[in-house]
């Protein structure tokens, strides 16, 4: 098989197996046929008893079936019954498809084909589930399950798939037409174009081959040559910058870089490749006052070249105060020479070599009791500092009073310049940190903050021990600061765990046992915590649900009866958490069929769903939820748009276990386009000047920058077409603000929900489709725009202060105006 379908098939293979881990949520799963890496072995990544038939018989798992009599069985040990079965192109029928779900679906490649299927599942019990929506990878799936035969609601079933098809036919139909007449068009165009440029290039050529052109060639090139003259030209150019800069701004550049070239003599890697000379020279001449700062540095056969710009950061750096601590396990003489020379010309550089190496936390600890500055940094041995590094660390500690400090980051391959990867991180946020340790480099902290938190590095977690150390640390912190510039440079090499931390899987399982112990010193109880399966670096937390509340569903609805329809039925149809209500909030309907929706809902549903009725005029989101909140019996609200549908069975356990938490108040989720791209995943305060939907339109299989689209954390808003809160919360804040009738009522309840002191939370493991604005239509009408406009001016007016200090929970370094983590850097002061 060829290589690049080989490929295609693992990563289909890969999403095919998230895909129905989240929408199935199956306990155990036979997997029948397949293509060279199974199924099942995936799915076993997701933490799903998965069966395959490629664990048995690799070379001809068809074959083993195709024998018939009683090698047809599945062998011994194997479950008798599954939650789901999944069949792959042609496999042969095995005996243990009666009784469960099957989803029978096709491999890019394989040529296998679906329609065997259908008679084969009928004579066991097993009809089409028309009502399962295909989506993303599993689009051309189909969902099989035991039920008695309805010969007229599979003839109906089929007849919808019928319609679905002609539409697609006669859209794709359109679409070709509509594409022949653009591609006509562009054909004239560009031939409308050619004649042009044939017609320009004629008098050109008239041009240049007149008498005139050619008798003014000797002016022309003079006044050519004249022109890079005075752009090259030194004394002109010097003569430029005086007349730009005067006579003074000269003598200040001038006397700048003698201060420079006498205070930052670095010999491999100079400071001005980092920063501008003035900015260098104006921090060194303006100290904080700050303390002694310890930079501790693990030596291990560090390569003399990484090791000589390693000391050039150190001693180019702007702030003075500091102390740099080395210490070598390693069996290169070269290294200590390398050091010892250094440290005779600066004192402030202290070498330890170590009898025995102790690991990496056994040699750090041996750093510690090197140091005595009231403050430790942690320095990678092949990593470099930007030489303001220390300098706002130390400002921080003198203005903020803190205790703990990082700083952005970047990595960077061979040259210091060749960077790769920008990490730009929010303040400190718990469940952004409970995720992954994006806190890094460059952290600074107290050296009493160290004692509290119980001393210095556990080689328990060796590959993970700063993350265990960062989680001990932040827990007893009283001041956490985030600078938000790039100040360490992270080296990139085959061998630094920047390259690939998958490839140093200790690393991640001492991530997990850093997490456990975490939450056994906080008191906090979970069910599990877990690496996310093909996001090293990245974990899941489950959280024991010790407050399993009942949880009432508001939906706004008017008319739209079949989306309402698709939106409850999947609520029911899929929903595993056992205590719900469902709450329709009736707003004007018009239509005769949306009644007898709500009572065809009513009679399947009479102990768990009810119809109120808003008296009220006109569309007022806030209003329609503030009045269906009186009559929720449920401890958690759940706001949901009408048009909205159910992917992930298990969506309300994944809100509430944030909801129930004290500290939490707004929990969202991932909501997804029909298309299967990002609608919703978080709200970035502050962007596209009020607030935007961060990651919109990216594919749903996309990581998201530095991975959020797949970890829990922390958000300044969510969208209340899907958010989960406490009910007594809600009513702390006085629920939504009816002023807001339609737009930013939920950011503006975000906002008083954070000011109140709780933290708003965004999951990627609960998600719905979101069909969205249908209800209300878009706001075209000049009495809608006038609306919208005087909310916009409103918000804008309430909530002056919080725009203008910024949205903590991104990056002030990402650009306001996109909603794709677009980078607009800002200068350093």
């Amino acid at each position: 098989m060829d290589e690049t379908i080989k490929k295609e098939q693992q990563i289909w293979l890969r999403q095919a197996a998230r895909q129905i881990s989240a929408e199935f949520a199956p306990r155990t799963v036979l997997v029948l046929g397949g293509a060279e890496g199974t199924l099942a072995a995936e799915l076993r990544e997701l933490h799903v008893e998965a069966y395959g038939l490629m664990d048995i018989a690799p070379e001809k798992p068809v074959e083993y079936l195709a024998r018939g009599g009683e090698d047809a069985v599945l062998p011994a040990g194997w479950p008798e019954e599954y939650d789901l079965v999944v069949v792959q192109g042609a496999a042969a029928e095995p005996q243990q498809l009666a009784g469960s779900r099957v989803l029978a679906l096709s491999v890019p490649g394989d040529d296998g084909t679906l329609a065997g299927w259908a008679k084969m599942l009928a004579e066991q019990g097993c009809y089409r589930d028309f009502d399962w929506r295909r989506r993303g990878c599993l689009s051309d799936a189909a969902l099989f399950r035991p039920a008695q035969p309805d010969e007229m609601a599979l003839v109906g079933g089929y007849e919808r798939q019928m319609d679905s098809l002609r539409r697609r036919l006669a859209q794709a139909e359109q679409s070709c037409r509509e594409y022949q007449k653009l591609t006509e068009h562009q054909r004239n165009q560009i031939s409308a174009a050619h004649e042009h440029e044939r017609q320009l290039e004629e008098t050109l050529g008239a041009v240049t081959g007149s008498s005139c052109w050619k008798l003014t060639w000797p002016l022309r090139y003079l006044l050519s040559k004249s022109k890079q003259l005075i752009h090259n030209f030194p004394p002109l150019v010097f003569l430029g910058f005086v007349r730009r800069e005067g006579v003074a701004g000269v003598r200040q550049r001038m006397e700048d870089q003698r201060y420079y070239n006498q205070r930052f003599p670095g010999q491999t890697l100079k400071a001005s490749r980092l920063a501008p000379v003035d900015l260098l020279v104006r921090q060194a001449k303006n100290q904080p006052a700050g303390p002694c700062i310890s930079i501790v540095v693990p030596l291990y056969n560090t390569p003399l070249n990484f090791l000589e710009e390693l000391l050039d950061s150190v001693q180019n750096q702007t702030y003075e105060n500091w102390e740099l601590c080395l210490v070598d396990a390693g069996q290169d003489a070269a290294v200590g020479q390398a050091v010892a020379r250094r440290a005779a010309q600066n004192q402030r550089i202290r070498y330890q070599k170590l009898e025995k190496n102790e690991g990496i936390a056994g040699n750090t600890n041996q750093g510690f009791a090197l140091a005595k500055g009231e403050y430790i940094a942690l320095l990678d041995h092949d990593d470099i500092l930007h030489p303001s590094a220390l300098w706002y660390v130390a400002q921080a500690i003198v203005q903020q009073g803190a205790d703990f400090i990082y700083t952005d980051e970047v990595t960077f391959e061979g040259k210091v310049e060749n960077t790769t990867l920008y990490h730009f991180k929010p303040d400190y946020m718990i469940d952004n940190f409970r995720s992954n340790n994006y806190i890094c480099h460059l952290s600074v902290f107290k050296r009493s903050l160290l004692e509290k938190a119980g001393g210095g590095e556990r080689s328990e977690y060796n590959g993970s021990q700063d993350y265990d150390l960062y989680l001990r640390l932040t827990e007893q912190a009283e001041k956490i600061v985030h600078i938000p510039h790039v100040l360490y440079y992270w080296r990139s090499s085959p061998t630094s765990v920047a390259s690939d931390i998958s490839a140093k899987l200790y690393c991640l399982e001492a991530a997990v046992k850093a997490l456990y112990a975490h939450y056994e010193r906080q008191g906090i109880a979970v069910d599990r915590v877990s690496m996310i399966p093909h996001a090293p670096g990245f974990y899941k937390t489950d959280y024991t649900i010790e407050k399993p509340g009942k949880v009432s569903i508001l939906i706004p609805t008017c008319d739209h009866s079949r989306d309402l329809m698709t939106c409850v039925r999947s609520i029911y149809e899929k929903t595993t958490y056992p205590d719900f209500e469902v709450i329709l909030i009736e707003n004007n309907s018009k239509e005769e069929r949306t009644f007898r929706c709500y009572e065809q809902l009513k009679q399947e549903h009479p102990d768990t769903l009810k119809v109120v009725t808003w008296e009220g005029k006109g569309f007022n989101y806030s209003a329609l939820n503030n009045f269906g909140a009186k009559y929720a019996e449920g401890e958690y609200l759940l706001l949901l748009n009408n048009d909205t549908e159910v992917i992930t069975p298990a969506w309300l356990e994944e809100m509430v276990m944030y909801a129930q938490q004290k500290r939490v108040g707004c929990v969202g989720v991932k909501l997804l386009y029909p298309d299967d791209t990002i609608q919703h995943a978080g709200l970035g305060f502050g962007f596209l000047t009020l607030a935007g939907h961060m990651h919109r339109n990216f594919p749903v299989a996309h990581p998201g920058y530095m991975g959020r689209l797949m970890y829990a954390h922390d958000v300044y808003g969510v969208t209340a077409a899907c958010l989960m809160i406490r009910k007594e919360v809600y009513e702390e804040v006085g629920g939504l603000d009816e002023s807001f009738a339609v737009a930013f009522n939920d950011v503006d309840f975000c906002v008083r929900v954070r000011e109140a002191g709780y933290q708003n939370i965004f999951t990627p493991f609960a998600e719905l489709y979101h069909y969205e604005s249908k209800s209300r239509g878009t706001d075209e009408s000049p009495e809608k725009r006038q609306r919208f406009i005087s909310e916009v001016t409103r918000f804008q007016t309430r909530w002056k202060a919080q725009l203008a200090a910024g949205d903590p929970c991104m990056n002030p370094n990402f650009d306001l105006d996109k909603e794709d983590f677009s980078f607009k850097i800002r200068p350093m002061e």
